[in-house]
């Protein structure tokens, strides 16, 4: 099983200026270094980006325009100082490892551009004319995923039960002439074929799936959710430039086998508290992000209801890409592959199985909050090794569990900046002295205002398996404080 070392990528400080979209990039996180704030790079893109990922949403760009978008959008996201860490962090990965590109966006509006079609041209091919070999999500040594900053804590994505439940929910309206027929059986069959004699889980199918049925199947708790079938986006131009307002939902029946829409938050509600680690949703747009509502898009208000591993369609994909797609990521999952591994054999499996000029293999996005990939674990298979700082994993400390709310809390209304400041001074001070050596402050995590940074904070050294060293510090300083 490939493990994967993390490669975090900010965008932020996004803005219009001079006909061009501007904003600033910086690695966050990675094993071969970081950068501050005031080191990021400025990167600014044209206008016409726009128009060529409408062109893509509209199946017109032919594969020597889809390399140039790619182009145009890696020169934007890896820009000459972020890709010089970038070629240095693949250099040093080991045969069984990959490099998971991890991309954070502060704007809705950066978020909403296709970045899983980044292309780079491999050094040893920079004379040769480019080739889709060039695009880092058909790269099996590469996973590109999505990130989003939210309060609470990384939830582990290894279920730790056994059998996991698999709820499939599967919805085709045959009677409303809005939606096409989709052939949702072959994507039932796709998923019983992959999963056939795993016994570590048991899949439930709800077909011809209605509100009613979709919320009686989530009556006992489930560990994976999957949707096939239809989603829409409604929106209009927002206030922001490149940016939609409007609403995502999944299309469900109704009793007389008309559609019914459920809105993107009233699903991520009744998932909520049935302990899913993993939702699939196959339906067509379920990955649009609304740049003015972060509930608009279904994949991102599943993740910011605390679902730690989504996988959503970005742009409008085929029926039968999307069963191949599903075909590939389950026979990897059963196979005890990384969710990140699955995403990348379905990816290479819709690209295998089709035209040169399809698009489809970029449309699955992944929203990855979990620090470990791997959801069924194959027999005798170890844990992934590689954390959100790219070291090889850690024991941590036995300190207890940390309610990272509750410290989050008492860090924004007790602590000034300058007190921020003092604590991170005193956490490497601590971490050095038991022969740590690592950059703890404010620059380095980033963040706007005083909540973002200690929440990035918190994450900072919980990733590395340093937290303790926080709490500790903050008990030394404010007695009494927190536990």
């Amino acid at each position: 099983m490939q493990r994967y070392r993390t490669f975090d990528v900010e965008l932020f400080g996004h803005t219009q200026a001079n006909g061009r979209e501007v904003f600033n990039v910086r690695v966050a996180d990675s094993d071969v270094g970081e950068q501050r704030i005031a080191q990021a790079s400025r990167v600014m893109l044209p206008l016409t980006v726009r128009d060529d990922v409408a062109a893509l949403a509209r199946r017109q760009l032919a594969m020597p325009e889809l390399i140039a978008l790619g182009e145009t959008l890696g020169r934007a996201l890896l820009p000459d100082s972020v890709r010089s860490l970038w070629v240095a962090a693949m250099a040093r990965l080991a045969d069984d490892e990959g490099l998971r590109l991890r991309i954070r966006c502060d704007t809705y509006g950066l978020a909403e551009l296709p970045w899983e079609y980044v292309h780079v041209t491999p050094p040893d091919l920079a004379n040769e004319r480019p080739g889709p070999e060039g695009f880092l999500a058909l790269n099996r040594r590469v996973s590109v995923v999505r990130y989003e900053s939210q309060e609470g804590p990384q939830v582990a994505l290894g279920a730790g039960v056994s059998p996991i439940r698999l709820v499939a929910v599967l919805a085709s309206p045959a009677g409303d002439e809005r939606f096409g027929p989709l052939d949702v059986a072959a994507e039932r069959r796709s998923i019983e074929q992959a999963l056939g004699g795993v016994e570590s889980v048991r899949a439930e199918f709800v077909p011809d799936a209605t509100l009613d049925s979709l919320l009686g199947a989530l009556a006992a708790p489930a560990q994976v959710f999957h949707f096939a079938g239809h989603g829409v986006f409604t929106g209009e131009l927002g206030a922001r430039y490149g940016s939609q307002q409007g609403e995502s939902a999944v299309v469900l029946l109704e009793d007389d086998a008309g559609a019914r829409l459920l809105p993107a938050a009233r699903l991520a509600m009744a998932l909520t508290g049935r302990g899913v680690r993993l939702a699939v949703l196959t339906a067509c747009e379920t990955g649009q992000r609304d740049a003015a509502n972060a509930w608009a898009g279904v994949a991102t208000a599943l993740t910011r209801a605390g679902i730690p591993a989504v996988v959503g369609m970005q742009f409008r994909i085929r029926d039968g890409n999307a069963v191949t797609f599903s075909r590939a990521f389950y026979r990897a999952l059963a196979a005890g592959q990384s969710v990140d591994g699955a995403v990348s054999d379905g990816r290479l499996a819709v690209f295998a199985s089709t035209g040169d000029d399809e698009r489809d293999w970029g449309v699955p996005v992944l929203y990855l909050r979990a620090q470990e990939g791997v959801l069924f674990p194959s027999a005798g298979a170890g844990v992934e090794g590689a954390g959100a700082g790219g070291a090889a994993a850690r024991e941590r400390p036995s300190e207890g569990v940390v309610d990272k709310r509750g410290l989050r809390q008492a860090l924004v209304g007790t602590f000034s900046a300058d007190d921020l400041d003092l604590l991170c001074s005193d956490i490497e001070s601590a971490l050095a002295e038991d022969g740590i050596t690592l950059q703890v402050n404010l620059d380095m995590v980033g963040g706007d205002t005083k909540p973002v940074q200690v929440l990035r904070l918190i994450e900072y050294l919980d990733n590395r398996g340093y937290l303790h060293y926080l709490v500790a510090a903050v008990r030394e300083q404010r007695p009494g404080l927190i536990p």
